[in-house]
């Protein structure tokens, strides 16, 4: 994260200093924005200081880096782990980007792509966790992508249509052909099986299930 948006960060008075709080100053059990102050390290190899910072009332866990880089990044990250290997995480990380209370359209997430500054901005699912980094060396920008972001992954529409979209959904080769055959589609579907049926991918999924049983 930039300098710029590291002060505005810190840019709050912690109770009990004469100063107001910034990156150079910060200490552990400070109170910044309800976020309390864990831990404060310095990390040499990557160049920059690491704040480790839990939310009051939710017990959030924010995880701040200090770096001198022109690009301001920002991640929301989720315990996703699954039950069952029916692709829920995956299917939820696509719709919850469908659409949002504030931003009611189509697909915000692509909307943005051409409309932003954005070095990067992306989506995934892993094993266990889901994750919706973006970065950007505007800091408006850097703002407007955070509130956008934000209201996607706290205030999803969830729409049924979306689900059908997004995750799988039994229908016609060709739709206007009734006498087509029936076929199975939908985004995260065709994103799996292509993932699924390239072998080295395969191979890196069986050894994990072999090394590590009983786990996602």
């Amino acid at each position: 994260m930039a300098r710029t948006t590291a002060r505005r960060l810190y840019a709050t008075a912690v109770e009990g200093q004469a100063t107001t709080p910034t990156p150079q100053n910060i200490a552990e059990g400070a109170v910044i924005h309800g976020f309390k102050v864990e831990e404060v390290r310095a990390i040499s190899e990557l160049s920059l200081k690491a704040v480790r910072l839990t939310h009051g009332q939710t017990g959030a866990q924010w995880l701040h880096l200090e770096r001198d880089d022109n690009n301001n990044v920002f991640s929301v990250g989720f315990n996703t782990s699954p039950e069952d290997s029916t692709g829920v995480p995956h299917i939820l990380e696509h719709t919850t980007l469908c659409g949002s209370v504030k931003y009611p359209i189509r697909d915000p997430f692509f909307k943005m792509l051409s409309r932003s500054m954005s070095t990067f901005m992306n989506a995934w699912t892993a094993h266990d966790y889901t994750q919706y980094p973006f970065s950007t060396q505007n800091e408006t920008d850097y703002a407007n992508l955070q509130r956008v972001y934000l209201d996607s992954v706290f205030n999803p529409l969830l729409r049924e249509l979306d689900f059908l979209q997004e995750g799988w959904r039994i229908e016609r080769a060709d739709p206007a052909d009734k006498s087509s055959p029936w076929e199975f589609k939908g985004v995260v579907y065709n994103e799996m099986k292509g993932a699924l049926s390239d072998p080295a991918s395969l191979l890196a999924t069986r050894s994990e299930q072999q090394f590590f049983p009983g786990t996602t």
